[in-house]
């Protein structure tokens, strides 16, 4: 009998804790906690505009009041991360400069919380965040150090907190330098946004290339770039980019993500026998560098594979350059003394969208506003210098 009694008694905290109210703190809000994201500020609106934040303002000595910032909650900017067992509601203040002021956690549920205690409130996790500017990734292991065995709840706080304030800086903050960048990024997205996976394919974006399996169907892969969150959710959609992400932020700490889309005989594949190459040097795939990344039914490659994986390639590999991604056919796995495969270069819009490198598909209007400019300093040029170019004609 105890086996049974001990877990049940366990769990009953869990069971019985009134989640509902504790999920509802975001919704009354103390004037505290806004003071605690901003601390350079002393009065606050109320809840207003879209996406809803909270005004932020410090008073002046003249009785005026100077904006200080904006403050809002996580729960109001959907969709939200996911941690280990459920989102983690944050309350965030971030500065018109787009850095990051304060910010308080008003509510999770995990499992081992019961176990660990507060883990998150309780560590110095939250405090990394302040003083950072949006236009840095957030990244576990490269930008923030996660908290010790909560790898999944750290990822999903860093992701939550980073999307919703860069929606809340796009709406409020236009001249920032994240929405100045951003909205470089999705001028550059454009034209991949409003072609097909078959367009893709004609234009070099997705190669793909099959492997011979004796005596069955071939193993079929289509090969993408998708080392760009914007990539990504414009490839396999959000939410499977968001879980692959998930995944891979607690094995990998560097290199560019490959999208592979399976078709054919996908039962056959053996991620050892992955690769790449560039340089003629081989860079064989380590098991940990491949993740799932959803079954296909979302973004771009939808009914085009059966399902997807993503690929962290070598961090020595060289993306502006050509590299190929290949696959061991030798007859014991490791030898890559055969392999078939296809060479891939990233198209110069990718690059341009991933490493700020100008792509060669200019805007028409600026093209068209740059004719008209030098066209117009040539007849400037001309006419400053119509009478000498009459005298010189004319003759003494």
């Amino acid at each position: 009998m105890r086996t049974v009694i001990t877990p049940l008694v366990f769990l009953l905290p869990i069971l019985l804790m009134p989640q509902s109210h504790a999920q509802e703190e975001w919704l009354n809000m103390e004037e505290v906690w806004l003071q605690e994201v901003m601390p350079l500020a002393d009065s606050f609106s109320d809840k207003q505009g879209n996406p809803p934040v909270y005004l932020a303002y410090r008073s002046n000595k003249d009785d005026s009041r100077t904006l200080e910032g904006y403050i809002f909650t996580t729960p109001d900017l959907p969709p939200e991360e996911v941690g280990y067992s459920g989102p983690i509601d944050l309350l965030v203040g971030m500065n018109l400069l787009g850095e990051i002021t304060g910010l308080k956690v008003l509510h999770y549920f995990e499992s081992y919380k019961y176990v660990r205690g507060d883990f998150i409130s309780d560590s110095d996790f939250p405090e990394q965040f302040i003083g950072k500017s949006i236009t840095e990734e957030f990244r576990m292991r490269n930008d923030i150090d996660g908290i010790s065995r909560a790898t999944i709840s750290s990822w999903a706080l860093a992701r939550g907190l980073r999307n919703a304030s860069r929606r809340v800086a796009m709406a409020y903050l236009p001249g920032s330098s994240f929405a100045i960048e951003a909205s470089a990024e999705i001028q550059a997205l454009q034209t991949l946004q409003n072609q097909n996976w078959n367009d893709y394919i004609q234009h070099g974006f997705v190669k793909e290339f099959s492997v011979p399996i004796p005596n069955e169907a071939d193993l079929n892969f289509s090969v993408a770039y998708m080392g760009h969150y914007r990539l990504g959710e414009l490839l396999i959609g959000g939410s499977d980019y968001s879980n692959s992400d998930r995944t891979a932020s607690e094995m990998i700490e560097d290199g560019h993500m490959l999208l592979l889309g399976l078709n054919g005989n996908t039962p056959r594949l053996q991620q050892m026998r992955l690769g790449t190459m560039q340089d003629h040097v081989l860079y064989p795939n380590r098991g940990e560098r491949v993740v799932f990344a959803g079954t296909a039914k979302a973004g771009k490659i939808a009914g085009h594979a059966k399902f997807a994986v993503a690929m962290f390639m070598h961090p020595d590999i060289d993306i502006t350059k050509p590299f190929s991604v290949i696959y061991d056919t030798s007859e014991i796995r490791g030898q890559f003394s055969e392999y078939a495969g296809v060479e891939y270069q990233v198209p110069l819009d990718v690059l341009s969208l991933v490493m700020g490198i100008p792509s060669q598909r200019a805007n028409p209007f600026i093209k068209t506003l740059i004719y008209i400019i030098l066209i117009s300093l040539i007849l400037i040029l001309l006419f400053l210098n119509l009478p000498r170019i009459k005298a010189s004609l004319t003759g003494p």
